[in-house]
């Protein structure tokens, strides 16, 4: 039985810990899970240095709205990107070893990423059409470094978007939502090559509320 004392010890300790964090119950739903897709049919240099990428995004999130203040809310929204695929132009890449130098055709590079740190700010809430913005910050894998195959070029970056759209509630468990996500991509200056590339993602998502 002393294996079984933990886990009926977390409930008592998680429920003042999430009164103490979060707002009092409201009789609506708090909890969002969100399928989105979107495109980027270019890259800006404004962090990144990257030009003439393009990306593709798709994905789910889970969101808790956890702060509420009259038409304000404030969720907790973790995303996972099982699709995000950067669109690489024609490029030169350069070895340390024969040969040197190459020309690599176009093509698409798959990667994974992971967004634990996320949070939604919904204004005017009460409205069946409002408006929001979003922050994400995470990890991304892929299968060859990005956003250059260049040496010591990483294929384990960090993400970070900043994003606004609408929302538009159909019914009292549906939304649809468009938006735009600056969308960058980068390995934080952890190796000597570290170009960056910013991705302008317009996209649409599909939520369902509980």
């Amino acid at each position: 039985m002393k294996p079984l004392l933990p886990a009926l010890f977390i409930p008592v300790f998680l429920s003042p810990l999430y009164a103490g964090v979060c707002s009092a119950s409201a009789n609506e739903p708090r909890n969002e899970f969100e399928f989105f897709a979107g495109y980027s049919p270019a890259s800006s240099t404004l962090i990144g240095t990257e030009p003439d990428r393009r990306f593709v995004l798709a994905g789910f999130s889970y969101s808790y709205r956890c702060w509420i203040w009259n038409s304000i809310s404030l969720s907790y929204s973790p995303a996972a990107m099982p699709a995000a695929i950067l669109l690489q132009p024609v490029e030169t890449i350069y070895n340390f070893t024969p040969p040197y130098r190459r020309l690599s055709p176009a093509h698409a590079v798959y990667g994974f990423g992971m967004a634990p740190v996320g949070f939604t700010l919904d204004l005017w809430r009460s409205r069946r059409v409002h408006p929001f913005a979003e922050a994400l910050a995470g990890v991304i894998a892929s299968t060859e470094p990005i956003p250059e195959n260049q040496p010591d070029a990483s294929g384990l970056n960090f993400l970070f978007d900043l994003g606004v759209g609408i929302r538009w509630r159909t019914s009292a468990k549906r939304a649809i939502s468009i938006g735009y996500r600056f969308f960058h991509i980068s390995n934080a200056g952890t190796t000597s090559f570290n170009p960056g590339v910013d991705n302008n993602v317009f996209y649409l998502g599909y939520s369902l509320l509980r």
